[in-house]
């Protein structure tokens, strides 16, 4: 084994040592044999197929890079949240729905329609401010040809002969 395979290896091994850890043993010790198993398989296609051991290496490093996203992904997943912070979360949600809906009333309190029927709805979403010294373009001439002459279709194609 050349020392750019071990080192290879070597890295793609601390990669699955650091992103398992504080993990619990089975889920952690699963997925380390996985990954052991993966590396052993990849080496010992590629070895029977004769490829080089640099060549191994790199294929291993870009398997590894490729993998970053999926491997912090299955980590995320792996998180087990207790059920007292999922708790304190749902009601810290509530509250702030509560809160915001409660200002929004507040908000509209003295929003009515131009007809006195109600809040105007897009008053609110798009208040309207005045515009002050905009330049109004002066308006554009047309001009027309008119011909003074009648329309005359042009002649008739010869006949054959």
């Amino acid at each position: 084994m050349s020392r750019t395979l071990a080192a290879a290896i070597a890295i793609v091994r601390g990669w699955t040592r650091l992103y398992t850890a504080r993990l619990d043993r089975s889920a952690r010790d699963t997925r380390r044999a996985e990954i052991e198993s993966d590396l052993w398989e990849l080496h010992e296609d590629a070895r029977r197929r004769g490829a080089s051991p640099e060549a191994i290496a790199v294929h291993m490093l870009l398997r590894l890079v490729c993998g970053l996203v999926d491997d912090v992904a299955w980590r995320a997943e792996q998180v087990r949240v207790p059920p007292h912070i999922v708790k304190q979360a749902l009601w810290a949600a509530a509250v702030a729905s509560i809160a915001f809906v409660w200002y929004l009333a507040w908000a509209v309190q003295g929003i009515e329609s131009p007809h006195g029927d109600g809040i105007n709805v897009l008053r609110l979403l798009y208040p309207m401010r005045p515009v002050v010294n905009v330049v109004t373009p002066p308006p554009r001439i047309i001009f027309v040809k008119v011909a003074n002459e009648r329309f005359h279709p042009p002649p008739p194609p010869p006949s054959p002969q």
